[in-house]
Formats: C-alpha cells, structure tokens, sequence
C-alpha cells in the first residue's frame, strides 16, 4: 500500500475509534490550555511591588552644617513615605530584627545616628563618608532579591544627591570667603611686589657702585705690589750702603784725629824752623795732595748731599703723604665694611623669614638661587670684614715707617749739610796749606810768618774735621734710622699689599655675588608681580560667582539621561512567549506520543518508505493542527500585536513538525526510553535556551551546550516575530531549526526502513 493510502488509513481508524477522537482533541487542547493560561495575563512583576515587605529604621540625630541644622535620615524617611516603589514599614531597629527573624521582611534598611553628622564632616579635617546600612533576606526570593536591592541603589543615588547638594551650597558659600582671602593675598603680593622692586633698585644701585670701583681696587691692589717691591729694593739699598757709611764715619774720626795731632805737632814744633824748612818740600807736595784729596771729598760730598736732599723730599712730599692716604683708605674700607656686611646679614635674614612666611617658595627655584647667592654675599662680607683690621694696621704702621723715615732722611740730609759745610773749610785749608808750603819754600821768613797761619789752618782744619766727624755721625744715625723705618715700610707695606690682593678677591666675589642678587631680586620682583596679578584675577573671578538653586542643583546631580527603548514590550507575559510556545508544542507532542501509535500502521505497508511517510502525514497533520490552534488563539483572543500574522502561525507548523521529526526519532528507537529521554530533553532545556536568562549570562559550558539544542532557535525565531519585528534574525534561527528537520526526519525513516526489513514475514508488530 502506497503512503498516501496509508495516510488515509490511519485517519479512518482514529475516526473509527471515538474515545481515541477525544483522548486526541485533549493532547491538542494541552498546549492551547498551557499557552492561555501562562501568556492571558497582561500584568508585569513590576506592577505590585508597593506589597513587598521593606523595614526602614530611622536612627539618625541630625547635625548642623554650618549655622543651618540638617538631617538627612529624616529627609529620607519623609520622602519614602511619598513613595509607592516598595511596601515601606517605618519601625525601630528591634522590630525591624523581628521581622527578618520571622521572614517579615524582604530586606531591613538602617539610616545610623551619625549619618547626619558624617553628611555634615565635608569642610572638615578629616571628614567621614556616611553609610546607609542594609540586610536582605535573598533566601525568600531572588526575583525580589534584585529588586529590592535595585530600590536600594536608587536610594543611596537619592541620598548622594542630596548630600552633593548639601556640599556644593557650604562649599559656594564659603567660596565668598576664598574671594576675601583672594583679595587680602592679592594686597599682600603687592606689598611684597612694592618690597623686591625696592630690593631689586637696591641691588642694582650696589652692583653698579660695586663695578665702578672694581677697577680702583685692582689699582689698589697693583700699586701696593709695586709699593712693597719698591720698599724692598730700597731696603736692600740702604742695608748695602749700611757698611759705607759706617766706614765714612769712621774715616772722619781718624781725620779729625789726624788733624788734632798735626795742629800739636805744628805746635809742638813751630820753634824748630829748621826742621820746618826741610820738610817744606814735602809740606808743599803733601798740601797740594791734601789740597785735591779735600776737593774730591767736597765733591763726593755735595753729590751726597744732593741725593739725600732728594731722598728727604721724596719721603717727606711724596712716600709718608701717600702711605697715610693709604691707611687713610684702608681705614675707610674697614669702617664701610662692618655697615655692609651687616645689611647683607640682614637681606639674608629677611630672605630666610620670608621662606618660614611663604614655604611655597622653597620650591621656587629663582627663590633658592636669591637666597644661596644673599648667603654666599654675607660670607664674603664677614671674611673681606675679618681681613680689613690686618689691612689697616699694616697700613698704620706703613705710615709710621715713612714718617720716621722721612724724618731721618730730614737728619741725614742736615748732617751732610755740616759735613759740605766743614769740607768746604777744611778745602779751604787745604789750599791755604798748600799756599803756605809754597811760602815756606820760598824762604825762612815767609815759613815763620806762614807758620802761624798753618797753625790757623790746621786749627781750622781740625775744627773743619771734627764737624765732619759730626756730620757723619748724624748720616749714620739716620741712616740707620731711615733702613729702621725702611724696613718697617717694607714689612707694613707687605701687609699692606696681601690686605689689598685679599680686598680685591673679595671685591670681585661679592661684586658677582650681587650680580646673583640683583638678578634674583629682578626675578623675584617679577614673580611677585605676576602672584599679584593671579591673585587679583582670582579674587575677581571668584566674586562674580552668581549661586542660584538651579546652579547647587545642577552641582548636586550634573547628569541626566535620556534614553530611548525600542522593541519594548507592551506586556511582561511577551518576554516569555517565546519560552512558552516553545515549551507548549514540544509537550503537545511528546503527550501525542502516550495517545496515538507512532509505530503500528493502520494496515499493512508495501515498504519501509511508504510505513514512514504514512505515520509522518498522519502525525504531522496533528502537529499542524496543533500550532495553528496555539497561534490563531494568541493572534486572537489573547489580542497579541505580531506584524507578519501569517509568519507566526507559519513559523509555528514549522517548529511543531520540527519537534514531532526529534520525539517521533525517540519514540520509535527506543519506544518508552525515548519518550523518557524526549523529557529529559525538554527539561534540559528549560535554563539553557534562553528562557529564564538570556544564553550570554549562562556559564559557558551551558552556552556551549545551547548551541546544540533545538529550543535555543525555536525561542529566538519566536522572539523575532513576537518583540523584535527582525526577520533576518527569523530566517537565520530557522534554517537551523531546518537542519534539525530533516537530520531527525532522516533518522526516523532510517529506523523505520530498518524495522520493516526485519519483518517482512509477517505483520509488523512494533510495539
């Protein structure tokens, strides 16, 4: 018998059998019944969340914030009375424990006493975040477990709200005090400012003074070096001639003595003219000799006293003037540098107090670099101030020196005054002498008369003679005198010249380092300037700020969103037709199964094709009949709003034999083992296809498992039709659901082709 016959076959015997009519219309009415009573509901678990049990305790004591009193705590409570979002019981905290013990509450919220004052701890110190404590019961559900919990976050959002609101008014209002503070800092830079400009005059005042004077120091110090090696040639000079001198002195007391015993010897012998006349000769020759001896002495003599009139000149007009203006100089230096390095000290002072003032400015590295260089300026003024007191009393002592020595000089020069003044009698004498001789020579008589004018001169000489044994004893005197003072010059003028090179050193240091100075203080100056500009920019900016309601508010809750929802659904029960539908045609199968025979054939097949397709026309007419029934009830008594009617009642038979092609598989393999595993499939599927979660928050060998399991494209192709209008999204899900059906379509003729061959001897009886 052909398939079509077969067909027609099993539809007469399930006419024929009437409790069989009805055990049937009862499988198809299941999922009809299923589907009106899950999916006829059009409230949402959102609607009655006013009757979920929520315990608030209030223990809150309030606070000030400021000079206005607050409590937030109550704040709350107030306008959670207003509020409908969950059954609100206001109770104390032993009721409130109470009910959770007694499964009362949901979930129990605690504002602490000190939620107020921690809102109000902002501005201070170390201020203290408030908390709003709460306890959830999950165990009585987990639905009104997120629920309640979600209240809670919109709660603490409230909350933050009005706490932000709470801090931006004390923080506006306490901005009208940062613009005063602005105001009072902006005057103080400018003092400050006023203060460096004048520091900055200073310093350049005293760089240029400092600069103008470097080259007079360095003179200073050079003619000092010449002074000092010029001092120490003439020393050496005087302490050569030293000898000399001393020779000279010594010759002249031998001609003094000489000339004493030539006026006793003359004397002795002026009755002897005998005598005298024998020797007239030699007087003659001896009186010539003496005669040019004396001029060369006066001639020695005159030079010697032209040296010593200079010498005496110099000392007294040039070197002892020159060396007091020298000590006067250096006393200067030592009177101006005590008030100089005082003033630095002080500059340095006023830097350091204004560090301990301001210590912002010890990371203001122009600020540092002022400071370092003020420093290094007073260390050079305090060692140039130990230096001067050495400089000024070798200075003194030069000047004493040069004093005494042009005052030796000034006796020097006196005695050899005397000494040309007797040489010049005693050169006398000695021509006289010599015109005497001649006398003598030229007769007794003439010896007789000129003996006596030969004892005048002798006698004369020998007074010429001991003044110039005077005179030279004065010259060495002073000349000792004068290599005396020389060397104390010499000594004063050494001191002298190690004071000046010191003075300079220190000169050219404390002149670079108020170069520093003037350039920090200009630094200074002009960042002082620029404060004061930023504070008076502040102080302005921040006095135009105009704090209305509208600006705390938009403080306290800057962001609002604006969503937009598409694809929304109208009705809780739409989230789950898909699951339903599913759930509903697979059942109604699976119930077919206990009610009709999917293996025995109504009468005998002519193969294993036509058996196959006779049940398969039989069971799919049911299937069929089965979704329109569900789909034609929800397009029309349970007034579901689907865009493509005609799709959904098609999408329908196509899931419904979908499913009949996987149970019919089962059935027939394993007979109540397969309805058994038919079950068990469908209760695997209840969580993994997408019908209480979505498949992307399932773990992921869940999700991995999904992809294998026909409700996953059942629920998604329904989903499709029902709520997203996305047909793509259908077609995609239903050529999966395609592969599905003809995969256990296959399998089923397979085994049914495999049955009718093992028994074709007889009747098969596939039970």
């Amino acid at each position: 018998m052909s398939a079509w016959n077969l067909y027609l076959a099993e539809l007469a015997k399930l006419k024929a059998k009437k409790g069989l009519i009805i055990s049937v219309i009862a499988v198809l009415l299941v999922p009809l019944v299923y589907a009106l009573i899950i999916l006829s509901p059009t409230w949402g678990p959102y609607d009655n969340l006013s009757n979920l049990p929520v315990a608030v305790v209030n223990s809150d004591k309030g606070a000030m914030s400021g000079d206005e009193p607050i409590n937030v705590g109550k704040d709350l409570v107030a306008d959670l009375k207003k509020s409908k979002s969950l059954g609100w019981d206001f109770v104390t905290a032993k009721q409130a424990e109470s009910g959770l013990k007694n499964q009362k509450y949901y979930m129990v919220i605690e504002i602490p006493e000190d939620f107020s004052s921690r809102t109000a701890s902002v501005m201070d110190e170390n201020p203290q975040k408030p908390e709003l404590r709460y306890t959830q019961n999950e165990g009585l559900s987990f639905m009104a477990a997120q629920v309640t919990k979600k209240a809670t976050e919109q709660i603490r959002e409230q909350l933050s709200n009005k706490i932000t609101e709470t801090y931006t008014k004390n923080l506006f209002t306490n901005l009208g005090g940062v613009s005063s503070g602005f105001q009072s800092a902006y005057e103080g830079a400018d003092k400050i400012s006023g203060g460096t400009g004048e520091l900055h005059d200073g310093t350049s005042k005293m760089l240029e003074s400092l600069t103008a004077k470097s080259a007079d120091i360095s003179k200073l110090a050079d003619g000092t070096t010449k002074l000092s090696s010029g001092l120490r040639d003439l020393l050496n000079g005087l302490q050569t001639k030293a000898g000399d001198i001393s020779k000279l002195a010594a010759g002249t007391t031998e001609l003094e003595n000489g000339t004493s015993k030539l006026l006793q010897s003359l004397q002795a012998k002026s009755k002897d003219v005998a005598a005298l006349n024998e020797g007239a000769v030699k007087v003659q020759n001896g009186a010539s000799s003496l005669s040019a001896g004396t001029a060369q002495v006066l001639s020695g003599l005159q030079s010697a006293q032209k040296g010593t009139s200079d010498l005496s000149k110099g000392l007294k007009e040039e070197l002892a003037p020159g060396s007091q203006k020298v000590a006067d100089g250096v006393a200067a230096v030592d009177a101006a540098v005590i008030p100089l390095t005082a003033g630095s000290q002080g500059v340095t002072a006023a830097l350091k107090d204004m560090l301990a003032k301001n210590p912002a400015l010890g990371s203001d590295p122009n600020f540092l670099k002022l400071l370092g260089t003020s420093q290094a300026v007073s260390e050079g003024l305090t060692k140039l101030s130990a230096q001067t007191p050495v400089l000024k009393g070798g200075a003194a002592l030069v000047a004493g020196g040069a004093a005494k020595a042009a005052a030796g000089s000034e006796a020097l020069n006196q005695g050899m005054g005397t000494l040309v003044a007797g040489q010049t009698q005693v050169n006398s004498g000695a021509a006289a002498l010599a015109e005497g001789s001649k006398l003598v020579a030229g007769g007794t008589n003439s010896i007789n008369n000129g003996w006596g004018t030969i004892t005048q001169g002798v006698s004369s000489l020998k007074d010429g003679a001991g003044k110039i044994e005077d005179g030279n004893r004065s010259v060495e005197s002073g000349w000792g005198t004068m290599t005396s003072g020389v060397t104390q010059l010499h000594s004063g003028a050494v001191q002298i010249n190690d004071g000046n090179q010191s003075v300079n050193k220190g000169w050219t240091e404390l002149t670079d380092g108020v170069t520093k100075l003037d350039d920090g203080a200009g630094k200074l100056n002009d960042g002082s300037l620029q404060l004061a500009d930023g504070l008076k920019n502040g102080a302005d900016d921040t006095s135009k700020l105009n704090v209305s309601d509208q600006t705390i508010s938009m403080f306290s809750s800057p962001l609002e969103v604006k969503g937009e929802e598409i694809n929304k659904l109208p009705f809780y029960r739409d989230s789950n037709a898909p699951y339903i539908l599913s759930l509903a045609l697979f059942v109604g199968i699976l119930l077919m199964s206990f009610v009709i025979d999917f293996k025995k054939p109504a009468v005998m097949a002519a193969n294993g094709f036509s058996w196959f397709f006779g049940k398969a026309m039989q069971l799919g007419t049911l299937a069929v009949l089965q979704a329109v029934l569900v789909s034609i009830t929800m397009l029309t008594f349970l007034n579901y709003e689907i865009e493509s009617g005609f799709l959904f009642v098609l999408f329908a038979i196509f899931v419904s034999l979908t499913f009949l092609a996987i149970v019919l598989f089962l059935v027939v393999l394993a007979g109540n083992i397969g309805r058994l595993a038919a079950l068990a499939l469908i209760v695997m599927q209840l969580s993994t296809t997408g019908s209480n979660l979505p498949i992307d928050m399932l773990p992921e060998n869940l999700r991995n498992l999904s992809v294998y399991l026909p409700l996953t494209y059942s629920n998604a192709g329904f989903r499709s039709l029902i709520t997203l209008n996305d047909y793509s999204y259908l077609w995609n899900n239903a050529m999966v659901l395609l592969g599905f059906l003809i995969l256990f379509t296959l399998l089923s003729l397979a085994v049914f082709v495999v049955q009718y061959n093992r028994n074709t001897d007889s009747q098969p009886e596939l039970n």
